[in-house]
């Protein structure tokens, strides 16, 4: 699918260039299109004689227009996406939150626990347009902060408990995440500065 939409965008600029959507058989799925984005799209005419652009610049500029709205498009279902994860990726997250006392932060340990093959998962994580290391990074810092703010585990037992070899790789994953040290985190969060203090 989307190869042919490259192809039929290529094919559409082409013709943009040279002579325009008259005589187009494709104007009916170009309006389609420009519906579905919230674009509206006049007979070629009109926004020939309302564009004081030269003809050669006018492609371009339409393209931009229909390409920013496709980013936005995407990077709004992105967004949805990342609030509101679907039910085989909280399934993945709270698998992999059993996996980690082990020590299995790995792929194919994932995939048995979910009963499917590494390639499924791998896919199936990619239409959700995260990969193994983001949805790993995400329930570990998750369950660090659950961690050390609800428990006070000790920050050792926090790494441990997080599948990480020692504590100083976890305290390094742990400042990329919040910028401070796990110990710095926990007085903050455990103990908040009263107001006016």
């Amino acid at each position: 699918m989307i190869h042919g939409s490259k192809t039929m965008i290529a094919e559409c600029y082409d013709r943009l260039r040279q002579s325009g959507c008259d005589g187009c058989d494709r104007q009916d799925a170009c309006a389609a299109l420009f519906r579905r984005l919230g674009l509206r799209m006049g007979p070629p005419q009109q926004r020939r004689s309302q564009s004081a652009t030269p003809a050669r610049s006018r492609p371009a500029g339409l393209f931009t227009t229909i390409l920013r709205a496709i980013v936005g498009d995407i990077e709004k279902r992105m967004a949805a996406a990342a609030k509101s994860p679907s039910p085989f990726r909280r399934e993945a997250e709270k698998a992999l939150e059993a996996l980690l006392p082990a020590g299995e932060v790995r792929m194919e340990a994932l995939a048995r626990t979910l009963a499917c093959s590494r390639q499924t998962l791998y896919r199936r994580l990619r239409a959700e347009g995260v990969t193994f290391e983001a949805l790993l990074d995400r329930v570990r810092r998750r369950l660090a902060m659950r961690l050390l703010r609800d428990e006070k585990a000790s920050v050792k037992d926090t790494a441990y408990r997080l599948g990480f070899a020692d504590p100083a790789a976890f305290s390094r994953a742990f400042k990329r995440w919040t910028g401070s040290s796990p110990r710095f985190w926990r007085g903050k969060a455990v103990n908040p500065a009263r107001p006016g203090s």
